[in-house]
């Protein structure tokens, strides 16, 4: 006789592939081959950049968390891996801007988009409780009613990027005590998105984030792809 662990076990594996196959499927209706294909380098891609990442800017990794801290508070979560899962994938949407933006000619924003002088200083912003309160309704607000003004890509085709990082993403974060459903689609395109913007805002007051030192020895979990060539290289947030 089977026990109920296993059972449960079982099950969740077997959720887990069926929501997969429809993730599959929802990409093959809604794009080409070629145009999946795309999709799929630019997402490892991604994951490439973010992995190069040690920290983003002063500003942005202030932001970054309290994002994540806000949305954790607004919808009742109080597990401190998921959060952690949910950083990660914050810095998974910086990535993506790094990629996309001239390749594909998105637009930049200026800093009054986001309230701020030609001259704003990150490091002293980042310190100003104020300030930071200002840009997080920024962000959230480009990130959710803006968002077009950012991202220029067919919505389709962001659609699909969605689709497919969703997939690699719970197949990378979830654990034994952070369960792949816990990284539903709206929570994943959410951070994906604040990541986006928050890459927007430094590169609208010209503040970098911090490279890693190709021979420093990693810290924190990856965003990684298992085919992409940064697979193993960590990020923090």
């Amino acid at each position: 006789m089977k026990s109920p662990m296993k059972s449960r076990m079982k099950l969740r594996t077997r959720e887990k592939r069926q929501s997969w196959r429809m993730t599959r499927r929802e990409l093959r209706k809604t794009l080409k081959r070629d145009a999946r294909k795309w999709v799929r380098e630019v997402w490892q891609a991604s994951a490439g950049a973010a992995a190069e990442l040690e920290a983003l800017s002063p500003l942005t990794a202030v932001l970054g968390t309290r994002l994540v801290e806000d949305y954790s508070a607004s919808k009742k979560l109080a597990d401190s891996e998921l959060q952690r899962a949910l950083r990660i994938v914050i810095v998974a949407g910086y990535g993506a801007r790094i990629v996309l933006v001239d390749p594909t000619n998105q637009p930049a924003l200026r800093p009054p988009a986001f309230h701020l002088g030609q001259r704003a200083d990150a490091e002293k912003i980042a310190g100003d409780t104020a300030a930071v309160g200002r840009l997080l309704d920024d962000v959230r607000t480009i990130a959710r009613d803006r968002w077009d003004s950012v991202m220029t890509l067919p919505p389709e085709v962001w659609k699909c990027f969605v689709v497919v990082a969703l997939e690699k993403l719970q197949h990378q974060l979830s654990t034994d005590t952070l369960s792949w459903q816990e990284l539903g689609h709206e929570r994943i395109e959410t951070m994906l998105r604040y990541g986006y913007v928050l890459c927007c805002l430094d590169e609208a007051i010209g503040a970098e984030p911090v490279v890693r030192d190709q021979h420093a020895e990693p810290a924190t979990e990856p965003v990684e792809d298992e085919q992409s060539p940064q697979a193993g290289r960590r990020i923090s947030l």
